[in-house]
């Protein structure tokens, strides 16, 4: 071979075979020899599996092992096929050439009927190997099971045994008997968690509302390659139900899609996604048009940010949502969990052990105390901002996110004071209320009647006024016949 078609081939055969390679230093090959060919020292392939990534890096391959893993994370599952290429004979200089002008879609068409799969990608170190002692020739390797996490298969490429170092390699001019090489899969990465509502906010006053965000990168892609599916899907348990009309101040189910620098990018519901709601299940479904505009933001992320309300508590206090991204051939489901609480007030009168349950007092429940305080900006739960006793005394708040609230009495029970204080802090936990040890998402107000009033007095102090009164009417008679009779005696004295 002329150092000007080895020079050719070694580049061709490199950039076919290793596009996806990481160039970083390699170790001296086991089996690297000069001269010509020798059929008698063993050949073997050895594949390592990683995903893609934004800062993987795209530079050509040596076929050679390197001496530091490339960045990034092994992928475990994967199986390849290496399909000998028909009429290439890589014993005479005329194979070398036909090897140098052909692509892996020529390949394809010329294949043997000699094969060999490898084994799967094994978990931690993504290296899969094939049987030893392949017959010296060029293969077309193509990758036949994908990892789970992954949404496209690693391109085909071509890949001769032995493979050459050409004039330029490092040793330059000799024959690697141990291939290695390092195709990498676009992969998901898909998350899902609670998204606190910020403090003091339209949401956090409204705490039966819990918003989820499914959140996925938008993978990086081999070159060539696009995103024909990207779908993000939420199916929500029983204890969920999704919110269509939220109450005011409180932003609605929402997409959010971000470049690779974080940028916002602007998507319009109906022109480049739809949202589809079938059963529990609510699916963020991106259109052609929208994935043309993924195809181009790669590494950047997609948030489909879902307000669901609580209607109920499990057990344990836990709810458990799940959501499932689809991006083209590769799915993966994750779990999302948030705490769920309630909060119940008992109003009554009467010392500990007699106590006597009070209806209709009226609570609100609030985020600080000074709104407490002032009676503003009351919590709401499913439209309710405030609760009354019933004829037990109870009032169950059934569904509170756990946190920190004030509960105020803001009407006492008729014929009874407010308490004194008329709001106290309480935490609430997740699970439902327990009044018995360990006490939890409970609250109490104990009640005093009003005063008594000054009422018209009757018996002993009634006679005592009575005989007052009686005594001052029987002294305003005498008076008045004392002066009748001295009036009478001077008119006698008068006629004498």
């Amino acid at each position: 071979m002329t150092t000007s078609l080895r020079k050719r081939v070694s580049a061709a055969l490199g950039i076919l075979a290793l596009g996806a390679a990481t160039a970083l230093v390699a170790v001296t090959p086991a089996h690297a020899e000069p001269g010509n060919i020798d059929p008698d020292i063993p050949r073997s392939l050895t594949v390592h599996k990683y995903a893609l990534g934004p800062s993987s890096p795209q530079d050509i391959g040596t076929g050679q092992e390197l001496a530091t893993p490339p960045a990034g994370t092994p992928l475990a599952g994967a199986v390849f096929t290496a399909s000998l290429v028909a009429d290439v004979d890589l014993s005479t200089p005329e194979g070398w050439s036909t090897a140098a002008n052909l692509t892996p879609a020529t390949a394809a068409g010329r294949l043997s009927t000699t094969s060999f799969a490898s084994t799967p990608s094994a978990p931690g170190t993504g290296i899969a190997t094939f049987p030893a002692d392949m017959p010296i020739g060029l293969y077309l390797v193509t990758e036949t099971t994908l990892p789970e996490e992954a949404t496209n298969p690693s391109a085909p490429f071509l890949v001769t045994l032995p493979f050459p170092t050409g004039p330029t390699g490092a040793p330059a001019n000799e024959w690697i008997y141990d291939v290695h090489v390092y195709p990498k899969n676009a992969v998901t990465d898909v998350t899902k968690t609670r998204v606190p509502a910020p403090a003091n906010s339209a949401e956090a006053r409204n705490p039966d509302l819990i918003r989820w965000a499914i959140a996925s990168a938008i993978p990086t892609l081999a070159a060539g390659d696009s995103i024909e599916v990207f779908d993000l899907a939420d199916t929500i348990p029983a204890q969920l139900e999704y919110v269509t009309a939220p109450p005011t101040g409180v932003a609605p189910t929402n997409v959010v899609v971000t470049s690779a620098a974080g940028l916002p990018q602007t998507f319009t519901e109906g022109a480049d996604y739809n949202l589809v709601t079938e059963g529990s299940t609510l699916t963020l479904e991106f259109t052609s048009t929208g994935l043309t505009r993924l195809t181009g933001l790669q590494g950047g992320v997609v948030s489909f940010n879902v307000l669901t309300r609580a209607i109920a508590i499990p057990a344990d206090g836990r709810i458990v949502n799940t959501a499932t991204g689809t991006i083209n051939g590769s799915s993966e489901t994750v779990v999302g969990v948030t705490p769920i609480g309630q909060l119940t007030v008992f109003a009554f009168e009467g010392p500990a052990n007699d106590r006597n349950a009070l209806a209709g007092a009226i609570y609100q429940v609030f985020l600080t105390e000074e709104d407490a305080i002032r009676g503003i900006n009351p919590i709401t739960v499913d439209g309710i901002s405030q609760w009354t006793s019933g004829a037990d005394g109870y009032v169950e708040i059934p569904i509170v996110t756990p946190g920190n609230y004030w509960v105020r009495e803001m009407t006492p029970p008729a014929g009874f004071q407010p308490p004194s204080p008329d709001r106290v802090f309480t935490q609430v936990v997740a699970g439902e209320t327990s009044t018995t040890p360990p006490i939890q998402n409970y609250v109490e107000f104990t009640h005093s009647q009003v005063p008594a009033w000054a009422l018209p007095l009757t018996g002993g102090d009634g006679a005592r006024w009575f005989g007052i009164g009686g005594g001052a009417l029987l002294a305003t008679m005498l008076g008045a016949a004392l002066i009748l009779s001295r009036r009478r005696a001077a008119a006698a004295r008068v006629s004498a």
